[in-house]
């Protein structure tokens, strides 16, 4: 009788070992379905940020394109001003380059340079293709398109750096640029950059009022300026990168065309 007892105990805690383990691999067996569900979920989301990712660079880049068309239109309307932003922007990207400026970062320069002119859609024809030099009103009108080039890029967030360069290339090391008067490192290396690379592109450049310089003339007249309005290291990096090139053809900045300079 007690080995019954015994026999029919173990029997009962047997089922319930199994019972037990059965619900222990059942549970078991749901997480690994939800850590795969879970797992299939993460990979998915990846997928949508990666995608989102490439919708937003695409998105930057229509934007950017369509405020290029409309800096190139802008240039077009003159036969003086045609090429202008392009030659600067290959300048001002090698320099970036060869100072040793991270690659997004000559990349914005370089977009910068493109769309620096942008704010003179709002500078009337009559100044902007005024043949012989402007009244002082005039400039006061002129000097205000850096201004008005950054408040057209500023709500492109991802162009913040940018919008900055935009509303500095006209100022100078000694304070007295435009529009805010900035001094030495106060001003962006990009805007530094950018400044260089334009006043070399500008001196070169015919106007309807004058013949645009030689590269030798202009180098000259940089020379004069570097270390005192423009930034004396940047000079001598665009006049050594000049030197590697001295031909119209292969240099970015020496083809005819440009856009009125500063004063």
């Amino acid at each position: 009788m007690a080995g019954d007892v015994a026999l029919s105990q173990a029997l009962s805690y047997a089922r319930d070992l199994k019972s037990a383990f059965e619900v222990a691999h059942a549970r078991e067996c749901e997480l690994a379905q939800a850590n795969d569900r879970l797992r299939r979920g993460y990979q998915q989301s990846l997928q949508y940020a990666v995608d989102l990712k490439k919708t937003y660079r695409r998105l930057q880049r229509a934007i950017l394109q369509s405020l290029l068309g409309l800096a190139n239109a802008l240039e077009a309307k003159d036969a003086y001003t045609c090429g202008h932003s392009t030659r600067v922007a290959r300048l001002a990207q090698q320099m970036a380059r060869e100072s040793g400026v991270p690659p997004h970062v000559t990349e914005t320069i370089g977009q910068a340079a493109l769309l620096h002119d942008l704010g003179k859609i709002g500078v009337p024809e009559s100044i902007l293709r005024k043949p012989g030099p402007l009244t002082a009103e005039e400039w006061e009108i002129m000097r205000r398109h850096p201004v008005t080039g950054a408040q057209i890029v500023a709500p492109l967030e991802f162009f913040d750096e940018g919008a900055i360069i935009v509303r500095h290339h006209h100022e100078r090391l000694d304070g007295s640029g435009y529009p805010d008067g900035l001094t030495g490192d106060m001003i962006p290396l990009g805007a530094r950059i950018v400044a260089v690379a334009d006043t070399y592109d500008a001196l070169t450049s015919g106007r309807p009022y004058r013949a645009g310089l030689s590269s030798a003339e202009a180098i000259r007249v940089l020379r004069a300026e570097g270390g005192r309005t423009l930034d004396g290291q940047l000079v001598r990096l665009l006049v050594d990168i000049v030197g590697q090139c001295p031909s119209p053809d292969c240099d970015p900045g020496l083809r005819e065309g440009g856009s009125r300079g500063a004063p």
